[in-house]
């Protein structure tokens, strides 16, 4: 593998070629090869790191993490002490989070870990400021909260860009593409309909690729990143929710307005909130909780109760034995069955095995053979 300090020269000149290439529909093929090698190199560059990105390493905690993502003077350091009470560097001018500043936000049983990251400029993708750092604690989080200046709405549509860029798909599903690959015959595209890159522009990607021959099959609309990030096997699918923050400094007719244009464009939930004045922290809480689709299962013994003080948390879709590996991952080996009550069980006290589905509300007594 090249010498890491080669690679970079090499994504340098590649990003300075793509930074001067205005887009139409003349260049939208050149644009898309410079991406394919971009997003290459940056691929090759990860695994010679044994990671992505360096700089800004935090651990994970709590039963999920939440990423505060913005540009530089959007709140976002003022947002994350309303909703953990963590203190972040705070000032009223751009560049003041100079780290990751992790909080924890208890909310309805469950710890959510919040990072406070730099904030992204324009052209992250590109490497400017700290955006390859920065994307790389957005890939491992289990939700994108976007914190967005209501005086400068079009903030959300660029952030969400960039992360795309980036390979970060928030609120996207991942698209259903087929190859099948074959000795010869040149590389032969099926649409069925969908929207997608132009034919040429596909067949160079799949060439930059190492792909010459073989079938390409869309089931679902694509656009060209997309595509590379499919191929390159690079993108992360993430949740995401907007606040739409320092909404006091426009009327509440017009921040209801925006909630519901970023809403219908985005598919997010968005809320309107100060982080200045507290306003809507706890509608913003509620949506955290619900996007990061948890389920709060309550433990009882086989001749107690069940204690509705300390519940455990899962990811929605857990089953019993993930409910037990939580719990002690020896003692799950010896796992036997489970009784279950709430809105997974036919009947109180049913009695389930080890693949059982939980839903969030459910008491459960576990069953194990003597270990």
């Amino acid at each position: 593998m090249a010498d890491k300090k080669v690679l970079e020269q090499k994504l340098e000149e590649l990003q300075e070629q793509y930074s001067k290439t205005r887009y139409n529909k003349a260049t939208n093929k050149y644009l898309g090869i410079l991406r394919a090698k971009m997003a290459k190199l940056r691929k090759a560059m990860a695994e010679k790191k044994g990671k992505r990105g360096t700089g800004f390493g935090v651990k994970k905690s709590g039963d999920a993490t939440v990423v505060l993502v913005g540009f530089p003077n959007a709140g976002k350091s003022s947002l994350l002490k309303r909703l953990t009470g963590a203190e972040s560097k705070v000032a009223d001018y751009a560049f003041t989070t100079l780290d990751v500043i992790p909080g924890m936000l208890n909310y309805s049983g469950a710890k959510i870990q919040v990072l406070d990251v730099p904030g992204l400029i324009e052209g992250a993708h590109l490497g400017r400021g700290a955006g390859t750092q920065v994307a790389s604690i957005i890939r491992v989080a289990d939700l994108v909260l976007f914190v967005i200046d209501a005086t400068l709405p079009d903030q959300i549509h660029r952030l969400v860009e960039e992360l795309s860029l980036l390979d970060i798909k928030v609120n996207r599903q991942k698209p259903r593409v087929m190859i099948e690959e074959k000795r010869s015959g040149g590389v032969e595209v099926e649409a069925n309909g969908h929207k997608i890159p132009g034919r040429k522009e596909v067949e160079t990607v799949m060439h930059e690729m190492g792909i010459y021959n073989g079938k390409v099959i869309f089931y679902n609309d694509i656009d060209m990143d997309s595509l590379i990030a499919l191929l390159l096997e690079n993108a992360v699918y993430a949740k995401g929710v907007i606040a739409l923050n320092k909404s006091d400094l426009v009327s509440e007719e017009k921040a209801r307005r925006l909630a519901a244009e970023f809403t219908a464009s985005t598919g997010m939930r968005t809320v309107a909130v100060s982080a200045a004045r507290g306003t809507n922290i706890s509608q913003l809480k509620e949506a955290l909780f619900e996007n990061l689709s948890l389920i709060r299962i309550y433990l009882k013994p086989k001749d107690g109760n069940a204690d509705y003080s300390r519940p455990f948390v899962l990811k929605s879709g857990s089953d019993v034995m993930e409910l037990a590996r939580g719990l002690h991952s020896k003692a799950a080996k010896s796992l036997k069955c489970a009784y279950v009550t709430g809105r997974s069980a036919k009947f109180e006290n049913q009695r389930v095995g080890k693949e059982h589905a939980l839903e969030d509300g459910d008491v459960v007594t576990l069953v194990y053979d003597k270990f």
